[in-house]
């Protein structure tokens, strides 16, 4: 045994010491759990154990054994009947590594290079079925203690938040992971939704079980959901069309989760790689909070859909304006509804006059109604760009004092 192994052999009590004081200035629940004195004393013979069986395996020149992994499988199994979240679980792991790196760089000081260089050469090698021998016990542990809904939103946060035990939850629920996803955020306005958080975990289990999507309740007021995507590059959803597969099932979870909700909701997406998942998800966001609600959705929109809406979000100069356009709508009969029908056809008079069910004559009446009230023609091309903005930010629940309920947009 080299110098460098012997001195870490004698300072490998005070060095586990010192690694159980950080867990539990660090890390709340080790705080708890090692109050309890049997339990720090497990602790702290865990973090002996596991620098001398190092020192021993380095001097050896031998791989971690089958009855090493399965004693270190055998504590995450403990962490995680204990209580223990998947966050601290991985936590854990990073503060060991990072306690132990700096054990061999302070002993080895003075010391042979060479033998510093093998036994970070070791310790680097058998980190990954060490670290796989951990979560995979503990991951199974968590199987059996904790909710389905539970785990589905812990896995949504794990890959939003970019962590490397993702993937080890995602084989445990039997999802696939991907390189790219389409998040979506599904925004119930006005009233939380369900009196409790089961309603949440009820949602959240049963689109799980139909469609194997990961999402979670970000806020009481936003579903995020992350859809496996192809990677184009897109700033609309509407890459996947609603005539495709992939635009059928995308159409289908949205569908079945404002169905369970239960009233009108808005729909934001926007695609992004796995490694950038959170800041997708703020854009997704940002796009639903401009996006128009909907009973029975048939928009999801992306940046591409709702880009002047964003601008006009932003400015509250513009805001201010295209409200007061908003107040004078509601004073004719029925012309928001009127103008979304236009628009979505195209400015096609007889698909506008059929879709709300009305002659073509009264149509013309209404369109005029419009330009008498704003002072704007909603067929020229400044007429568009500004009533058809003003339309998408009523939809999207804006000024909900500027005007009464909208009701439901017709079907084409």
């Amino acid at each position: 045994m080299s110098d460098l192994l012997r001195l870490l052999m004698k300072r490998s009590d005070a060095n586990a010491r010192a690694e159980v004081s950080a867990y539990i200035r660090e890390l709340p629940e080790y705080r708890r759990e090692t109050a309890n004195s049997r339990a720090y004393a497990e602790t702290l013979d865990y973090a002996v154990w596991f620098r001398r069986r190092t020192i021993e395996c380095v001097s050896e020149d031998q791989s971690l054994v089958a009855g090493d992994l399965s004693f270190i499988g055998s504590i995450g199994q403990q962490r995680a009947r204990h209580g223990f979240s998947v966050h601290t679980a991985r936590r854990v792991l990073t503060l060991h590594a990072n306690l132990m790196l700096r054990e061999f760089y302070d002993a080895a000081e003075g010391q042979d290079v060479q033998e510093l260089l093998h036994l970070l050469s070791w310790f680097g090698t058998q980190g990954t079925p060490g670290t796989a021998a951990y979560l995979q016990p503990y991951m199974d542990e968590e199987q059996l203690r904790l909710s389905l809904a539970t785990r589905v939103r812990t896995l949504t946060q794990l890959l939003l938040t970019g962590d490397a035990t993702a993937p080890d939850l995602a084989r445990s629920l039997g999802v696939g992971l991907h390189d790219h996803y389409l998040v979506v955020i599904v925004r119930v306005p006005s009233r939380l939704f369900g009196p409790t958080d089961t309603a949440h975990d009820d949602l959240i289990a049963s689109v799980f079980k139909d469609h194997l999507v990961p999402l979670s309740w970000q806020q009481p007021d936003e579903l995020l959901a992350l859809v496996p995507h192809d990677g184009s590059v897109s700033l609309s959803p509407l890459s996947l069309s609603p005539m495709t597969s992939d635009g059928d099932r995308l159409m289908s979870l949205v569908r079945e989760i404002v169905e369970r909700v239960g009233r009108p909701c808005a729909v934001g997406t926007a695609a992004g790689p796995m490694n950038a998942l959170n800041r997708t998800a703020d854009l997704a966001r940002r796009v639903a909070h401009v996006a128009p609600l909907e009973t029975a959705p048939r928009t999801l929109s992306g940046v591409a859909d709702v880009f002047v809406e964003l601008g006009a979000a932003q400015l509250t100069e513009v805001d201010g304006w295209l409200r007061e356009i908003a107040c004078r709508l509601a004073n004719g009969p029925d012309l928001v509804m009127t103008l979304d029908a236009y628009y979505r056809a195209d400015m096609n008079r007889l698909a506008a006059a059929t879709a709300l069910h009305i002659h073509p004559r009264t149509l013309d009446y209404r369109l005029r109604r419009v330009r008498d009230l704003v002072n704007v023609d909603p067929g020229s091309v400044r007429g568009v760009r500004i009533l058809s903005t003003v339309v998408a930010r009523i939809l999207a629940g804006a000024w909900p004092q500027a005007q009464g309920p909208v009701p439901p947009a017709p079907a084409f």
